[in-house]
């Protein structure tokens, strides 16, 4: 995901709609700072209660969970529509853009199909409030916490499906 990001933000022959974006971080980066520590301490919060422990590895995972929500958030919610839409139009651009997005997710996590299209849907809802918001800090911020929500823990390797050996 992450080489996908920087893949499209080469890509660009202007930084323009990055830096629109990020306007409102780049204003008041102490309000975003201050909420992705509140949700990280909400996490914390969290886990505690289930009994999990705040190991090193569970600590990294959260740091992974943020850093997949912004590469995925930058790629396939700013980019990639970006990059879609002089041949495509802007809806299409979008809704391409998330049924990749879903894809990946199909394919890189083995998720099942009516898993995709909850990703499809919400990646939906997340492009909806970058257009309404313009705010790509709150974009990941709503996405890190979604991710959170869904996976709080690394997943077991257990259950990833082993292929023929």
């Amino acid at each position: 995901m992450g080489f996908i990001a920087v893949t499209l933000i080469c890509l660009q022959s202007t930084p323009d709609p990055f830096q629109t974006v990020v306007s409102d971080f780049s204003a008041r980066p102490s309000t975003y700072i201050l909420a992705t520590l509140s949700a990280i301490g909400f996490f914390c919060a969290f886990l505690v209660s289930k009994g999990v422990p705040l190991s090193r590895t569970q600590c990294l995972w959260i740091v992974y969970l943020l850093y997949i929500s912004m590469a995925e958030e930058i790629a396939f919610r700013l980019f990639l529509p970006i990059a879609l839409e002089p041949s495509t139009g802007f809806l299409p651009a979008i809704v391409l853009s998330n049924f990749l997005f879903a894809l990946l997710h199909y394919f890189t996590l083995r998720w099942k199909w009516k898993n995709c299209v909850l990703v499809f849907l919400g990646g939906m809802g997340l492009s909806r409030l970058l257009e309404n918001s313009g705010d790509l800090a709150l974009l990941i911020l709503v996405h890190f916490v979604a991710t959170f929500l869904n996976t709080p823990s690394q997943p077991d390797h257990s259950t990833i499906v082993k292929g023929p050996e």
